[in-house]
């Protein structure tokens, strides 16, 4: 029997790469896209209410409501915000979304076969960044991470650790071989 590889006691191999890199939810100012249009929905509903308050049928109404038009929206949107969290790590990205029901969601980094960085003009005053996870096949499409704190270093950090997974850590069952060489025996036999 060939002696087995196996890792020295007490370090165990998920200890020293399962480095926690980020974990919460994306800035605020990444979503500042959609409060604005929210906010600007209330604005236009208190313009259109003040309009129609010039007309005298419909003085006394209670139309300063059309201002609060956008308000559930916004209320929504970050609910939305605050309930979609992520985790990264060197081996996965987990992340968990919904306010009502909640959806868990799991990116294995050794199925990720680039990492892209994009910012954009408001990205830079607002301080986000665009992290694309490119997944290698269609099951495992790609995975973006918007609005991250210390997205430069994220990124960094996610590029290595893609290219270190990759080398690393593929899963045994996907070793050529390991499986095909009991099954062409069992043929054989018959």
């Amino acid at each position: 029997m060939p002696p087995q590889a196996q890792p020295p006691l007490g370090s165990s191999p998920t200890q020293a790469t399962d480095e926690l890199f980020f974990e919460g939810i994306a800035k605020h100012s990444a979503n500042i896209g959609t409060y604005l249009w929210w906010v600007g929905v209330c604005i236009l509903g208190g313009g259109i209410a003040y309009g129609l308050l010039q007309i005298e049928a419909l003085r006394g109404k209670p139309l300063w409501l059309l201002a609060l038009i956008g308000t559930p929206m916004l209320l929504w949107s970050y609910l939305q915000h605050i309930s979609t969290r992520y985790k990264i790590s060197r081996r996965r990205v987990e992340f968990q979304k919904g306010v009502i029901t909640r959806r868990l969601d799991s990116l294995e980094l050794w199925r990720v076969l680039d990492v892209r960085y994009e910012q954009s003009v408001l990205d830079r005053i607002f301080d986000n960044a665009k992290i694309t996870l490119i997944g290698t096949d269609q099951t495992h499409p790609n995975l973006l991470l918007y609005g991250l704190p210390n997205h430069r270093q994220l990124f960094e950090r996610l590029r290595e650790a893609v290219q270190f997974a990759r080398s690393n850590n593929r899963p045994m069952e996907l070793a050529p071989g390991a499986h095909e060489g009991g099954d062409v025996f069992g043929h054989h036999h018959h």
